[in-house]
């Protein structure tokens, strides 16, 4: 390996196998104590760019310690630990030093850390980016006065899910959850061309998102999040720009190039057959943390998403007396799925478990109708736990088959667990009876628990086996005059594939197009071999960000393996040479003076968010009483607040056109309760004069925010 730092000598430091996930946590703390704080993030931006079979995420964040009540401290430390999607590519990291953009240096993870905890000993200004575990990371930034932001950017490659229909990307509201006071409504935007269309938020279909156009980032689309929206799993979804089942690109790098592949066999292998599924939906309230609207919205979306005119559905659902949407097979066309979904509002699911009557319910009606078709069992119940009543309610229903129905199981359950133990391992709710039923009846079990990890991701995958695998599966690639190599598949190297389920696959090639994809294997018990070949020009060029991901893949195969010396020094290699984040290295942002450099050509999004986006959608000026303003030496600002405000979480600031908190003033510097009194001098916490210009007055309550713009002239 030449070429390649040997520095790493200590194999057994680290060892992947051990790692676990973190939760997702944000906290302030001072580091020469033992004051720690949950930390808040006042502004939050996202920029979204379809990438190929991945999307580019860049986070921006602006963290603060609102609400800081560990004692006087002149400088304090942010730390935040968070969850990526997995087998996600971190890729960069921004900390703001004033008003420039410093670009993150990546280093070996040792390097980086002795760094960063000198500098924090001498109260400079760093950031530092770790990757901890296989989807879990830490990111740390000192030094943040009580009374002041700092402001970050994160940019990683999250993989995509495909369908029959659309793309769709998970947003990282995760993180957003992590802030004490809830994130103000945050902006999602997005550039798009030709190949990638119709951008829409999953969960809020009718969310418009507005053309714009800037004279530096061109033309844009921007929606504009509400707050209420980030206390739930959000998805970037655009129609799929599959051609016959296929997608492809390529990016050309001298003598080998990237390619990455969505192939759709349904379409590409023209084995599309009609399917008929019955769900049921089983809601208990106790067990999960999603409200019964959310669930509802993802099963209409899943069902949306996966089945067409061709396939056929129907809606069972708990109550006391289990209820039918329909006595016959209804079809699974758009506007039938959005009326039956509207319906639901006259008959409420209860909150409330009656999961053997629902499973015998489902059965008679599958048998009535046809009997060629699945049970989808959509539920949270945890009422079957033991071993001995699951195997005696298997036996029931085994007995009303006359022949056999599969059984695929979407386990919503996130909450209340029971543990039971039955033959040396533990099952937590009802896993024992889905794991044994699901396998009796040659169906599939999925729970949120082990993954897919949200709500619409677990019932997205859920419906896409309903229409059936091929078995013994095999997909080759090449070219016509060359070969491909270094391939991975992002939802694992599978021996079968679902039909409605694409296959995405990156990998690298030399030689020179067409491209032939060959596959082989079993259907219906039926052995197939087929082949396709694209042509140069039906395939999609690509940037460089491609190399990015490719490395990325790289980098977590080798992390899944035993961590000898040689492969450490392959994962630093390609971490360091691609600057992709690893489990050995680090993104450490410094001060110029410490030797980090400004990025001039970086280009800040989140500019195109300016701060009378953030707080003039807000602005109530029947609250407020500012005089004189504009002002030239004092203003006097007077605030009269509802009584349904909850005056223990009040926050005053003013904001300068920046985003960056100027001033903080204290509530309890008024003695009345609803009516507050404040005289700005024109100086900032430290004392300074601020310079002319425009500023805002926010005071903030929970979720609940008013603002008054102030203009200083001198």
């Amino acid at each position: 390996m030449s070429g390649k730092t040997n520095l790493f000598i200590v194999a057994g430091i680290l060892l992947f196998s051990n790692l676990v996930s973190a939760y997702d946590y944000l906290t302030v703390r001072d580091p020469r104590g033992w004051n720690i704080n949950q930390g808040t993030i006042e502004k939050a931006a996202i920029s979204v760019r379809p990438v190929g079979i991945y999307m580019e995420i860049g986070l921006y964040l602006t963290f603060s310690a609102r609400g800081w009540y560990g004692g006087s401290a002149d400088s304090l430390e942010v730390e935040f630990f968070f969850d990526l999607p997995k087998n996600s590519v971190v890729h960069d990291s921004w900390l703001w030093i004033g008003e420039e953009i410093i670009r993150g240096k990546i280093m070996d993870k040792w390097t980086a850390e002795a760094i960063y905890e000198d500098i924090v000993s001498r109260r400079r200004d760093p950031s530092i980016l770790y990757k901890r575990g296989s989807n879990s990371y830490e990111l740390r930034i000192f030094p943040m006065l009580p009374t002041e932001t700092r402001r970050v950017k994160i940019t990683y490659l999250v993989p995509t899910q495909w369908n029959t229909k659309n793309v769709l990307a998970s947003l990282p509201t995760n993180l957003l959850q992590t802030s004490r006071y809830p994130v103000s409504p945050f902006y999602l935007l997005t550039w798009l061309d030709e190949q990638w269309k119709n951008p829409k938020i999953v969960e809020f279909p009718d969310m418009q998102f507005q053309s714009l156009s800037d004279s530096t980032f061109g033309d844009y689309l921007r929606a504009d999040i509400p707050s209420e929206a980030v206390q739930s799993a959000l998805h970037f979804s655009l129609d799929a720009p599959l051609n016959e089942g296929i997608y492809l690109n390529r990016f050309d790098d001298e003598e080998e190039g990237i390619y990455q592949l969505a192939f759709l066999p349904s379409h590409a292998l023209n084995l599309s057959a009609s399917s008929k599924a019955a769900v049921l939906i089983d809601y208990d309230a106790v067990n999960c943390t999603f409200p019964q609207e959310q669930l509802l919205n993802a099963a209409k979306s899943a069902l949306l998403l996966n089945f067409t005119e061709k396939d056929s559905f129907n809606l069972i659902f708990s109550r006391l007396n289990i209820v039918r949407a329909s006595d016959t097979w209804l079809p699974a066309d758009s506007a039938t799925i959005e009326q039956t979904f509207a319906e639901l509002q006259d008959h409420p699911i209860s909150p409330y478990s009656n999961l053997p009557a629902l499973l015998a319910n489902g059965i008679d009606f599958v048998i009535n109708n046809g009997n060629n078709s699945s049970i989808v069992l959509i539920s949270s119940s945890d009422q079957v736990g033991d071993y001995k009543v699951a195997n005696q309610l298997i036996d029931d229903l085994l007995a009303l088959m006359d022949n056999k129905i599969p059984i695929l199981i979407a386990d919503y359950q996130n909450n209340d667990y029971s543990h039971y133990l039955v033959g040396g391992r533990y099952y937590l709710g009802n896993e024992y009876l889905y794991t044994n039923i699901s396998r009796l009846t040659a169906g599939n079990y999925y729970n949120i628990r082990s993954g897919p990890y949200t709500l619409p991701e677990l019932l997205a995958t859920t419906l896409s086996s309903v229409h059936g695998f091929m078995s013994s599966f095999d997909l080759y690639t090449r070219l016509e005059n060359g070969s491909c190599y270094g391939r991975y598949n992002l939802d694992e190297q599978r021996r079968t594939a679902y039909l409605n389920k694409p296959i995405l696959q990156i990998g690298k090639y030399r030689g020179s197009f067409p491209f032939v994809i060959e596959t082989s294997g079993l259907y219906e018990s039926e052995y197939f071999a087929h082949k396709n070949t694209l042509d140069e020009q039906s395939v999609e060029q690509a940037d460089s960000l491609a190399q990015e991901a490719w490395a990325g893949n790289t980098i977590q195969s080798l992390e899944s393996q035993a961590q000898t010396n040689d492969v450490i020094n392959e994962i630093v290699f390609y971490s360091l040479d691609e600057r992709v984040l690893s489990i050995y290295s680090a993104f450490l942002c410094l001060e110029p003076s410490r030797g980090g450099e400004v990025c001039y050509n970086c280009m800040d999004e989140s500019e195109l968010v300016g701060v009378e986006d953030l707080f003039d959608s807000a602005q109530d000026d029947t609250l407020f009483t500012a005089y004189p303003n504009p002002f030239n030496n004092q203003v006097t600002i007077e605030i009269s607040l509802p009584d349904l405000w909850n005056n223990e979480e009040l926050s005053f600031r003013i904001y300068n056109m920046l985003g960056q908190v100027v001033r903080t003033f204290d509530p309890a510097e008024n003695i009345e309760k609803d009516n507050y009194r404040f005289i700005w001098n024109g100086k900032n916490d430290s004392g300074q004069d601020v310079a002319s210009g425009t500023f805002f007055f926010v005071v903030r309550a929970g979720a609940k925010q008013h603002t008054l713009k102030l203009v200083l002239m001198k």
